[in-house]
């Protein structure tokens, strides 16, 4: 069974790459970026391997219910297999990940360029903890993640973390643990981007997911992508999506903490 996908033909992928930002990679990170290349594993997300998401909301309103998924059964069907072999067989899961890894990694040296990483393209699992991405220093690991302590863990130095908004009042603890941090917070906006929100300025993340991870100290403003109406109805008030009238609402909620919290720590 093959794990990883390696390919540009995806949308979101050629878009990533459109607007890829080689100059400021290497301004902030100084990592010697260059022509950039793509590989990316897909699981089918499961509250085993998504540690935030019952908190989070997020499970609801998945993205494995849109893109291809909407049209195309085999992809799940693709997405559960991998994840059944995931928890059944760890240890192999792991080492035919390190293969694919190992063939991606010697194939963007042969060709010159620099090889990103999303292990967790609709999950969330601890992969940092394998060893692979310290195996594979030339390799940049990028995710999005639902759970906040990871942020003050001391992660591989090639993997770049972006934290998850939910508003839900069972997630609160979360987020004001990821606002005593810099690292970027995505938030799933279902209205026009606002300037701020939760204090931060807001940029649109649908552009490019390789220069999210550099957007420190900044909301990274994501479009609901539509899924299955009869989903969205029964959901949408979940607090993982962000509509018009509760801006303020958060903003009031997590800043007034925010605004103690620093005065407190100063």
């Amino acid at each position: 069974m093959k794990l990883l996908s390696i390919t540009q033909s995806n949308t979101k992928v050629k878009k990533s790459m459109k607007y890829f930002d080689e100059y400021k990679w290497n301004a902030i990170k100084n990592a010697n970026v260059k022509n950039p290349d793509y590989a990316s594993l897909s699981l089918m997300p499961d509250y085993k391997i998504c540690g935030g998401a019952k908190s989070g909301g997020c499970m609801d309103l998945c993205l494995k219910s849109s893109g291809f998924a909407k049209v195309f059964k085999s992809v799940n069907i693709a997405r559960q297999k991998k994840t059944e072999f995931l928890l059944n067989d760890r240890i192999g899961f792991i080492n035919q990940l390190d293969k694919e890894l190992f063939n991606f990694n010697k194939k963007c040296i042969a060709n010159n360029k620099t090889g990103f990483v999303r292990l967790n393209t609709i999950s969330d699992y601890p992969f940092y903890k394998t060893g692979l991405m310290q195996k594979y220093p030339n390799l940049i690991f990028v995710d999005y993640t639902k759970i906040a302590k990871r942020l003050f863990e001391q992660l591989p130095e090639n993997y770049h973390l972006i934290f998850s908004f939910s508003g839900r009042l069972q997630y609160s603890n979360q987020v004001k643990l990821a606002l005593k941090t810099n690292f970027p917070i995505s938030v799933v906006f279902k209205c026009d981007f606002p300037e701020t929100f939760l204090g931060r300025k807001v940029i649109d993340g649908d552009k490019s997911d390789l220069n999210n991870v550099l957007q420190y100290n900044k909301i990274i403003g994501l479009k609901f992508k539509e899924i299955d109406k009869k989903d969205y109805e029964l959901y949408k008030d979940n607090g993982f999506i962000v509509h018009e009238n509760q801006i303020e609402l958060y903003n009031n909620k997590f800043m007034n903490w925010h605004q103690v919290f620093n005065m407190l720590t100063k």
